[in-house]
């Protein structure tokens, strides 16, 4: 039996509706990710070891990578309605990296602890045989070179996981309250 789905899961019943949660700015880095990095394995890592359970990647202002793995959308011929299905898909090429955000978060383990996870979406592209592609960066991607991301640590939430979450899932598409007293 289904779980009654949270307001946040629900498709919006006019286009100006919005959910939100109110956190607070903790700790601010910088990381440099050199050539052989992994930028998820490597930002879990440095989440895992400065103790951050929720925060922000964002503001690549440098790097490059060979090879980019990474998912992305693609239609579901048996569902017309199925629009989120996913394949990875693997660019050999060098490419520059032109935009890169995303999130440290937790997810739920098969046993029920909990996890950090890294997701990121990134647009990349730029090398004379290198069109711009991007979607969701996987582990698997190697930095060229040198990569910049600013990190920024979210305080006074927790997350609120989906209704019928599954333990395990790869990117739950969690939401989060507040933990502030009024």
């Amino acid at each position: 039996m289904s779980k009654p789905q949270h307001h946040w899961e629900l498709d919006a019943k006019d286009p100006a509706e919005y959910h939100c949660c109110e956190t607070t700015r903790g700790r601010e880095f910088i990381l440099r990710l050199t050539t052989g990095a992994d930028p998820i394995l490597a930002i879990r890592q440095f989440a895992i070891d400065k103790g951050i359970r929720f925060g922000k990647v964002h503001a690549a202002f440098m790097g490059a990578f060979q090879p980019t793995i990474y998912d992305k959308w693609v239609p579901n011929v048996h569902d017309k309605d199925d629009w989120r299905q996913e394949i990875s898909a693997v660019s050999t090429n060098l490419s520059m990296l032109l935009a890169l955000g995303g999130l440290i978060s937790q997810r739920p383990r098969q046993d029920g602890t909990e996890e950090t996870f890294v997701a990121m979406h990134f647009a990349s592209g730029g090398a004379w045989d290198t069109g711009t592609f991007g979607g969701h960066l996987e582990e698997g991607t190697r930095v060229k070179g040198v990569m910049c991301v600013f990190v920024t640590e979210l305080l006074d939430i927790e997350v609120q996981y989906q209704a019928n979450v599954k333990p395990g899932d790869r990117y739950p598409e969690n939401f989060y309250v507040s933990t502030r007293q009024s």
